[in-house]
């Protein structure tokens, strides 16, 4: 009997509750003007508006690279998803938007549409920024992403002896550039002259190329090589040896006036070779090129007025590189003798000389010096061998004896020597007229005459006038019985 009571009951409980429920729809609410009617399912958006950007919304595959920045020959892992299970994926590298780019890996996915691939990057490709594109065969899903290769990443090795010094060679290899790409080589430093030029092969390689080794500071540096395309720069360290330069004066001994060749070897090849004398500083003599092995060759002619040792200093320019060498300058020593040993007075002499500098004026005075007070009677030029034979004239005075020295100097070489004329003594007194002095002649070296003034013309011509024709009469009959040695001295 309860049984049946309760089961009453839910009846009438379910009863009302439907009721109710039926009531509420059909019950129009405030807003309802019209029968609903049914709305149809939106497509989900393909992109949104992030952060005031347009992103995709979903449902495309993405891939990501681990790591994002990598150096040529790297390693670089692919993940992706998004695909469909099982589909081959074509994995391509771009190094410009625009190319085709080089397929690098494939994959297949798994049964989530999961891309697990990897790839080494190419050696030939350097850039800033690669793009890497991973396309679903016969699909058109694909997906993107940026790899980074830093700029520059490119590197380099000595092959052998990481150590010499300018002039030796280097062999280096190197890799990281780009293909066919020109290189510069600079040691220590990046910019300027290029010690060398090279070229990558197809790879963006270099392999045991040989380069000169070139100028930088003695010590640890650093082989740079900067590709002209790419700006990829590599580096190696190299240890600088000092250079010992060496340098020879031929001859040793020379006289001043002649030529002296100077050599050197051990510089810099190339470089510029400051030369000083008896200095280390300040304006150079000379300045020569060294060649290629760091060789050099000059000559000079040695100027008048140096005696005894000198130095020649040698500099590098570039390196500073540094050596100085002696060598001495001679004196002058000439032989010199009268046309004649012994003379009676009135004789005219000339002089004998050799071994002073070529084609220099000999100045001859009488007495045994320059210094001592002698007076100048004559001069000549000698030739070019430094020679004179019967040069110069001198007439022998009356009051002379027993003997007469004569003093002869270069005037350019300052080389002297000394003549002795023994003068013979004659029975009966021989009047010699007085010479006029000696003045040194233009030709020679001596200062010309000045002119006669014009406003008395008549007053200067008759007193010179005079003298020039009295005195060839008086020295006729002064040397009335020359020897033979003496007119041919005169002669001369």
């Amino acid at each position: 009997m309860a049984v049946v009571v309760l089961w009453q009951v839910a009846q009438v409980f379910k009863g009302g509750k439907s009721a109710s429920t039926s009531a509420s729809r059909t019950q129009p609410t405030a807003s309802t003007t019209s029968p609903a009617s049914p709305v149809p399912s939106a497509s989900p958006p393909t992109r949104i508006t992030l952060g005031g950007h347009s992103v995709p919304a979903g449902g495309q595959p993405i891939i990501l690279l681990n790591p994002g920045l990598v150096a040529p020959g790297g390693q670089v892992s692919v993940q992706g998803s998004g695909f469909d299970p099982g589909a081959m994926v074509h994995v391509r590298l771009l190094a410009q938007r625009s190319s085709q780019g080089t397929i690098v890996a494939l994959g297949k996915t798994d049964k989530y549409g999961s891309l697990y691939t990897h790839f080494a990057m190419p050696q030939s490709v350097n850039t800033s920024g690669a793009i890497v594109v991973a396309q679903e065969n016969g699909s058109s899903k694909s997906a993107t992403a940026q790899l980074v290769s830093p700029l520059g990443a490119a590197s380099a090795s000595i092959v052998g002896k990481a150590a010499g010094q300018p002039g030796n060679t280097a062999t280096v290899s190197a890799t990281g550039f780009g293909p066919d790409e020109t290189i510069d080589v600079y040691w220590g430093r990046m910019s300027g002259t290029p010690a060398a030029t090279l070229t990558a092969d197809s790879s963006g390689s270099i392999r045991r190329a040989s380069v000169p080794v070139g100028l930088a500071p003695v010590g640890p540096t650093t082989l740079v090589l900067v590709g002209t395309k790419t700006q990829a720069t590599a580096t190696a360290p190299y240890q600088m040896l000092g250079l010992y330069p060496n340098t020879t004066p031929h001859p040793y001994a020379v006289q001043a006036g002649h030529v002296m060749t100077y050599t050197g070897s051990g510089f810099a090849p190339g470089e510029q070779v400051l030369i000083y004398f008896n200095a280390s500083s300040g304006t150079p003599a000379l300045a020569v090129q060294a060649n290629s092995s760091g060789r050099f060759a000059t000559s000079f002619l040695v100027p008048f007025g140096l005696t005894g040792r000198q130095t020649l200093t040698a500099i590098g320019a570039q390196s500073r590189a540094s050596v100085s060498t002696s060598f001495t300058v001679l004196p002058y020593s000439p032989q010199v003798q009268a046309s004649t040993y012994g003379a009676l007075p009135g004789t005219s002499i000339g002089f004998y000389a050799s071994g002073f500098a070529a084609n220099e004026v000999v100045e001859v005075y009488l007495g045994r010096g320059k210094s001592g007070g002698g007076q100048l009677v004559t001069a000549f030029r000698v030739d070019a061998k430094g020679d004179a034979a019967a040069a110069g004239s001198y007439v022998i005075p009356s009051n002379a004896g027993p003997a007469l020295y004569f003093t002869l100097v270069g005037q350019t070489s300052g080389g002297s020597g000394v003549a002795k004329v023994s003068v013979t003594a004659t029975q009966e007194p021989v009047t010699i007229p007085t010479q006029p002095a000696y003045v040194l002649p233009p030709s020679l070296g001596g200062k010309p005459t000045p002119q006669p003034s014009t406003s008395q013309p008549s007053t200067s011509q008759p007193s010179t006038s005079q003298p020039s024709t009295s005195q060839p009469s008086t020295s006729q009959s002064a040397t009335p019985q020359p020897s033979t040695g003496e007119q041919s001295a005169k002669k001369g």
